[in-house]
Protein backbone atom coordinates (compact mmCIF):
# COMPACT_ATOMS: atom_id res chain seq x y z
CA UNK A 1 0.00 0.00 0.00
CA UNK A 2 1.18 3.46 -0.80
CA UNK A 3 0.73 6.67 1.14
CA UNK A 4 -2.39 7.67 -0.82
CA UNK A 5 -4.14 4.50 0.33
CA UNK A 6 -3.35 5.32 3.94
CA UNK A 7 -4.69 8.86 3.49
CA UNK A 8 -7.88 7.50 1.93
CA UNK A 9 -8.42 5.05 4.77
CA UNK A 10 -7.74 7.75 7.36
CA UNK A 11 -10.23 10.10 5.77
CA UNK A 12 -12.84 7.37 5.48
CA UNK A 13 -12.50 6.52 9.18
CA UNK A 14 -12.50 10.14 10.31
CA UNK A 15 -15.93 10.98 8.86
CA UNK A 16 -18.11 8.67 10.97
CA UNK A 17 -15.90 9.26 14.00
CA UNK A 18 -16.37 13.04 13.83
CA UNK A 19 -20.14 12.60 13.47
CA UNK A 20 -20.21 10.25 16.48
CA UNK A 21 -18.27 12.72 18.65
CA UNK A 22 -20.66 15.50 17.63
CA UNK A 23 -23.65 13.34 18.56
CA UNK A 24 -22.11 12.80 22.01
CA UNK A 25 -21.73 16.58 22.32
CA UNK A 26 -25.37 16.99 21.31
CA UNK A 27 -26.45 14.58 24.05
CA UNK A 28 -24.52 16.69 26.55
CA UNK A 29 -26.32 19.78 25.26
CA UNK A 30 -29.68 18.02 25.63
CA UNK A 31 -28.82 17.17 29.22
CA UNK A 32 -27.86 20.74 30.01
CA UNK A 33 -30.94 22.17 28.32
CA UNK A 34 -33.23 19.84 30.27
CA UNK A 35 -31.50 20.86 33.49
CA UNK A 36 -32.08 24.52 32.69
CA UNK A 37 -35.72 23.74 31.79
CA UNK A 38 -35.28 24.83 28.17
CA UNK A 39 -37.42 22.22 26.43
CA UNK A 40 -37.42 23.99 23.06
CA UNK A 41 -33.64 23.79 22.81
CA UNK A 42 -33.71 20.13 23.83
CA UNK A 43 -36.21 19.33 21.07
CA UNK A 44 -34.15 21.23 18.48
CA UNK A 45 -30.96 19.45 19.51
CA UNK A 46 -32.78 16.11 19.35
CA UNK A 47 -33.85 16.98 15.80
CA UNK A 48 -30.24 17.81 14.96
CA UNK A 49 -29.16 14.39 16.28
CA UNK A 50 -31.69 12.78 13.95
CA UNK A 51 -30.31 14.89 11.10
CA UNK A 52 -26.73 13.86 11.89
CA UNK A 53 -27.74 10.19 12.02
CA UNK A 54 -29.55 10.45 8.69
CA UNK A 55 -26.53 12.19 7.18
CA UNK A 56 -24.32 9.36 8.45
CA UNK A 57 -26.67 6.78 6.92
CA UNK A 58 -26.64 8.64 3.61
CA UNK A 59 -22.84 8.81 3.56
CA UNK A 60 -22.54 5.10 4.33
CA UNK A 61 -25.10 4.28 1.61
CA UNK A 62 -23.11 6.33 -0.93
CA UNK A 63 -19.89 4.59 0.09
CA UNK A 64 -21.55 1.17 -0.12
CA UNK A 65 -22.96 1.98 -3.56
CA UNK A 66 -19.56 3.10 -4.73
CA UNK A 67 -17.93 0.00 -3.29
CA UNK A 68 -20.21 -2.48 -5.08
CA UNK A 69 -20.37 -0.57 -8.36
CA UNK A 70 -18.79 -2.21 -11.38
CA UNK A 71 -16.52 0.67 -12.28
CA UNK A 72 -12.80 1.13 -12.23
CA UNK A 73 -11.68 2.16 -8.79
CA UNK A 74 -8.42 3.96 -8.34
CA UNK A 75 -7.04 6.39 -5.77
CA UNK A 76 -8.32 9.46 -7.61
CA UNK A 77 -11.90 8.22 -7.76
CA UNK A 78 -11.71 7.13 -4.11
CA UNK A 79 -10.63 10.61 -3.08
CA UNK A 80 -13.34 12.17 -5.26
CA UNK A 81 -16.06 10.16 -3.52
CA UNK A 82 -14.60 10.91 -0.11
CA UNK A 83 -14.33 14.63 -0.81
CA UNK A 84 -17.90 14.91 -2.09
CA UNK A 85 -19.24 13.21 1.04
CA UNK A 86 -16.86 14.36 3.76
CA UNK A 87 -16.53 18.07 3.02
CA UNK A 88 -20.27 18.75 3.44
CA UNK A 89 -20.42 16.52 6.52
CA UNK A 90 -17.45 18.31 8.13
CA UNK A 91 -19.17 21.63 7.46
CA UNK A 92 -22.44 20.45 9.03
CA UNK A 93 -20.60 19.03 12.04
CA UNK A 94 -18.68 22.28 12.54
CA UNK A 95 -21.84 24.38 12.38
CA UNK A 96 -23.71 22.02 14.73
CA UNK A 97 -20.85 22.11 17.24
CA UNK A 98 -20.81 25.91 17.21
CA UNK A 99 -24.59 25.99 17.67
CA UNK A 100 -24.38 23.64 20.66
CA UNK A 101 -21.75 25.86 22.28
CA UNK A 102 -23.75 29.02 21.67
CA UNK A 103 -26.95 27.52 23.03
CA UNK A 104 -25.14 26.32 26.15
CA UNK A 105 -23.64 29.77 26.63
CA UNK A 106 -27.09 31.34 26.24
CA UNK A 107 -28.44 28.95 28.90
CA UNK A 108 -25.76 30.10 31.32
CA UNK A 109 -23.33 27.20 31.14
CA UNK A 110 -19.72 28.29 30.90
CA UNK A 111 -18.02 26.35 28.13
CA UNK A 112 -14.59 26.98 26.76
Amino acid sequence: MDILSYITIGLALSGPLVIAVTIVRAVMTIDRSIRSKNKRCAILVLCSILGLLSMLALILAIWFGYGVAHTGKDAASDLAVLSTTLIPSYLVVYLAWRWYLRSEKAMGFHTS
